[in-house]
This record gives structure tokens, C-alpha cells and sequence, in this order.
């Protein structure tokens, strides 16, 4: 993972493109991106993964596939291999081949069917990408190059001016720009996924820190959307260390989505602070509590399908018909092992969600109650002060 994330990163910096890493399932391994794509053109690119994986599998290990899509956007691809086999790949774009006109845009309205209003989005979003024109070749070939080859701590040597008789200055080459030395960093990186893969929550969130530098130069002049990157690829390392600890991939796609919601939701580089910490905390508690090896497999089951639906209507009946056991078989077996009964361990997870939403504070209590999955304000309330010992009034006047 440090020797990927370094080459993806040497690839950004050189040509100022978007790299993104897939894993064979398709699932993102890392993002680099100055911003956030419309979400007409992540759904087109993700439509486009399996031709470029077919192309990669079928072509000689030293190959790269170029790929144009409907919006006339262009990607580049290489695979990453592991014992031989298919283990992913790195997609490089989009860049432009072709300069942007008024002909250009409306084409690209009619061949998608398009409303007459998309112009101007489409006009913007298009200049901020790189234009390439033939040279997506070379970086292709590059790109090959740099992926089948281990890279090395290049450095970088200053001349002397013709009247200085000193030796030329050697330096080392470091794109970091806060100071810390990429191999430390990379270090303090590894550490934090351990402590989340175990499901320890204190160290993680102690090693966050250390973990967390300060990337807004990576997006002049707008470090929210810097920081909402980074948060998106913390995302993606956090929930791949669980994966590792070994929470259930579904389990894991649901907090994956809702942090991805709630990251592009946020307003303020509090928000994002709050809401990585909150992410660390639910990754770890779910190493630490729905960890798959010890529980039986009703048990399970019942853990997948609560922490995914918690916020639908749903009860001790519903979930038994839906995993396929017996209500009664689920309710003790769900007691004996987790020491607390299905109804009391959903309103913990619903409180716990309000908590959340009210600390954000942009939703009334009562949106708040139904939003999490309660029927009524009435009995979110009375839930809210069984398990917190306050209402959800107190508590939002108290923080």
C-alpha cells in the first residue's frame, strides 16, 4: 500500500492528473483528486471498469489501455499484478485530447441526452482538466514503467554559480510540504491502520493525529476541498483495515457509504474534524464488536442486516424472517452473546446516530428522531433519555 499510494502520488504530482487505484473487485484502493467529479461522470467512469480490466487481462503484463468515454473524457489504465495474477488497476484521468469549444460541448449534449442546461457546468468542468493532445502516450509508457518497477528516494543536486568554488548541494527530492518526512509519515500511517485493524480506539484516535498532516496545498486556494480528499481516502484506508480485522464486507459498505455522504456534506473543517474522528471510532467499534470470528452465525446475520437497515422500520420479527431463523432462537442467542437484547442494541445504534446529527447541529430534534429510525418524537425522546440519563434537547443545550 505506501509503495502504490507513493507511485500514484509521483504520478499527480508530474502531470497534475486524478489517479485512482482499483482492486480486482473494483472496489477504490485510493483517489487522488483535486475535487470532486460530478456524479454523471463517476457513475460513466465506473461503467468503463470492466472493459479496461477485460483489455488489461487479455494484453501482454506490460501494457497500458487508453479508453475514451461518451463526455469525451479519457482515461489511461495499467494493471497491478500480484504472483502473476490480475490484482487490480491504476486509472489515470480524466484529461481532455481535444481543446474545448462551443461545437465540442453541445456535441457532447446530443450524444448523451443531455438537458440544454448542462453548457455551462460542462464548460467549467472541462477546462479544469489537463489537455494532453498526443502526449497521453508517453505518460501511458511511463505509467507501465513506473508500476512494474520499484521506485527509488531519487534526490536532486543544486549547481554552483560560476564565482562559488563549494561542492554542488545535495538534497533530498520531498513533495511533502508539512514538514514531516514522507517515510514518517508513511510510518505513523501504518501504525494508525494497525490499531484500527485490532479495533483499538484509544491508540487510533491518539495516532490520528500524528497521522493527520496539513495537505491544502494539494487545492489552491481551497482547503475544505483539500481536506475533504484526504478524508475520502481515510475513508478508504480505514475501511480496508477493517476489512483486514475482519468485519463483513457489507457491514463495511455501509459505513463506507454514510462517511462518504457525510464528508462531502460538510460545511466547515470542524465538520470534517468531527466527522474523522467519528469515523475512526465506528471502524474500531466494528473490529472490536461485529468482528465476524466469534459469533455464532445467527448471531451474525442479525449484526449485518441490523447495522445496515437500523434506520427502516424494523424489529426482532423482521429481522429473523428476513436472515432466516426463528424469532425466539435469535433473540436468545442474540442476549447470550452480546449481552444485550435486539431492541435495546438498535436504539443504541439510533441514539447514537442522533447524537451525531444533533452535534452537527443543522437538524431540528424532532427531523433527527425520524431521520434515525423512530416512529415518533415522542418515543425518541423517551428512548434518548433511557440510554443518554437527558433528553435530546438537554443534551444539544449542554454541548
Amino acid at each position: 500500500m505506501d509503495e502504490l499510494q507513493s507511485k500514484c502520488w509521483l504520478i499527480k504530482n508530474a502531470f497534475q492528473i486524478d489517479v485512482q487505484a482499483i482492486d480486482h473487485q473494483f472496489q477504490t484502493i485510493l483517489h487522488i483528486s483535486d475535487d470532486s467529479d460530478p456524479l454523471l461522470f463517476v457513475e460513466a467512469r465506473k461503467k468503463i471498469y470492466l472493459d479496461l480490466k477485460n483489455a488489461l487481462e487479455a494484453a501482454n503484463k506490460n501494457s497500458f489501455c487508453f479508453h475514451t468515454d461518451s463526455f469525451q473524457l479519457s482515461y489511461l489504465a495499467a494493471a497491478l499484478h500480484m504472483d502473476e495474477q490480475f490484482h487490480g488497476m491504476v486509472i489515470v484521468g480524466p484529461f481532455m485530447l481535444e481543446k474545448i469549444t462551443d461545437h465540442f460541448i453541445w456535441s457532447v449534449i446530443r450524444e448523451n441526452r443531455l438537458e440544454n442546461n448542462w453548457g455551462k457546468p460542462l464548460e467549467k468542468f472541462y477546462k479544469s482538466l489537463p489537455y494532453l493532445g498526443q502526449s497521453y502516450l508517453a505518460i501511458g509508457d511511463l505509467l507501465v514503467n513506473l508500476l512494474t518497477n520499484p521506485r527509488v528516494d531519487s534526490q536532486f543536486v543544486t549547481a554552483p554559480n560560476h564565482n562559488e568554488h563549494n561542492q554542488p548541494e545535495v538534497q533530498p527530492l520531498d513533495y511533502d510540504q508539512d514538514g514531516m518526512e514522507v517515510k514518517l509519515r508513511y510510518a505513523a500511517e501504518k501504525k494508525f491502520l494497525h490499531f484500527i485493524e485490532i479495533g483499538d480506539k484509544d491508540s487510533a484516535l491518539k495516532a490520528l493525529i500524528d497521522f493527520t498532516g496539513d495537505f491544502s496545498y494539494r487545492v489552491p486556494g481551497n482547503p475544505l476541498r483539500a481536506k475533504k480528499n484526504l478524508s475520502f481516502s481515510s475513508n478508504t484506508m480505514n475501511r480496508l483495515a477493517a476489512a483486514k480485522g475482519g468485519v463483513e464486507p457489507q457491514y463495511l459498505h455501509a459505513i463506507s457509504e454514510k462517511f462518504a455522504f457525510k464528508i462531502e456534506a460538510a460545511v466547515t473543517m470542524s465538520d470534517l474534524d468531527a466527522i474523522n474522528f467519528s469515523m475512526v471510532e465506528e471502524y474500531c467499534d466494528a473490529v472490536k464488536n461485529f468482528a465476524v470470528k466469534g459469533y455464532s452465525t445467527v448471531v451474525k446475520k442479525a449484526l449485518m442486516y441490523i447495522n445496515v437497515y437500523f434506520k427502516e422500520s424494523i424489529n426482532v420479527q423482521s429481522i429473523a424472517d428476513e436472515i432466516g431463523f426463528n424469532r425466539s432462537y435469535l433473540a436468545r442467542k442474540f442476549k447470550e452473546e452480546l449481552k444485550i437484547s435486539v431492541i435495546d442494541y438498535i436504539h443504541n445504534k439510533r441514539i447514537k446516530e442522533a447524537i451525531f446529527l444533533i452535534e452537527q447541529g443543522r437538524l431540528s430534534i424532532t427531523d433527527i428522531g425520524i431521520q434515525v429510525g423512530f416512529s415518533s418524537y415522542n418515543y425518541f425522546c423517551k428512548v434518548f433519555k433511557e440510554v443518554k440519563g437527558m433528553t435530546a434537547t438537554e443534551y444539544r443545550d449542554c454541548k
